[in-house]
């Protein structure tokens, strides 16, 4: 049987939407041919961190509507864990948790394929074979290695696979990575600070991205 896997704090589901810096994303890209693709990218990330927050957003509710009437003498933490003490709640909890890790990253890799996708002209995925190898053609060795086949980037595109595919089992290859505080029990465990850290890494390399990019001619 799965082990349940949640974080006790109320803090853990705290907002890490950074409006500010997707505004300043939008207008890097205002009129270029990255504009319709920041687009798509920016409602998957966006609807993740409104889905993320959800948690929070209940508990600090419920505590504001019920404090305004009669003043409570506990705390948004008392009540959290009143909520935790609900398993139907802690298993919604590490689902959420884990369905934004995996939306998260895959808006990151759709990103980076439907820029390749322009700037080749012809279609690509993630599973061809030479995948790495035209990433490499176009942004070079250290720029591809940052974005793409660095540690961190490869442990979060198979953690993705081991949920999508695998059934939350963690693959040789992830075991290989060393990654083992994200496995626990025999399953990929993802918390919401995992979350949180995945979208606070890769944000800034998607500005990188996308200024990268844009000096770049199309065929």
């Amino acid at each position: 049987m799965k082990t349940i896997f949640v974080e006790s704090d109320l803090s853990s589901f705290e907002d890490f939407h950074d409006g500010e810096w997707l505004e300043k994303v939008f207008e890097s890209v205002k009129g270029t041919w990255l504009e319709s693709i920041v687009e798509e990218f920016a409602a998957h990330w966006w609807g993740s961190a409104r889905a993320f927050i959800l948690p929070s957003l209940l508990v600090n509710g419920v505590y504001d509507s019920v404090d305004t009437i009669v003043p409570l003498d506990r705390s948004r933490q008392d009540v959290w864990k009143d909520y935790l003490k609900h398993k139907e709640f802690r298993v919604a909890l590490w689902k959420l948790a884990e369905s934004r890790y995996c939306s998260i990253y895959y808006a990151y890799e759709n990103l980076i394929v439907n820029i390749l996708k322009r700037i080749r002209n012809s279609g690509i995925r993630v599973t061809d074979r030479g995948f790495n190898k035209v990433l490499i053609e176009v942004y070079g060795d250290k720029f591809a290695n940052k974005i793409w086949i660095s540690n961190f980037s490869s442990v979060s595109r198979e953690v993705r696979n081991c949920i999508v595919h695998n059934g939350g089992k963690p693959t040789d290859c992830l075991l290989k990575m060393k990654s083992l505080h994200l496995i626990k029990d025999g399953d990929v465990m993802i918390s919401a600070s995992d979350t949180r850290k995945l979208y606070n890494t890769l944000k800034p390399l998607v500005y990188e991205i996308l200024n990268e990019s844009l000096g770049k001619k199309m065929s």
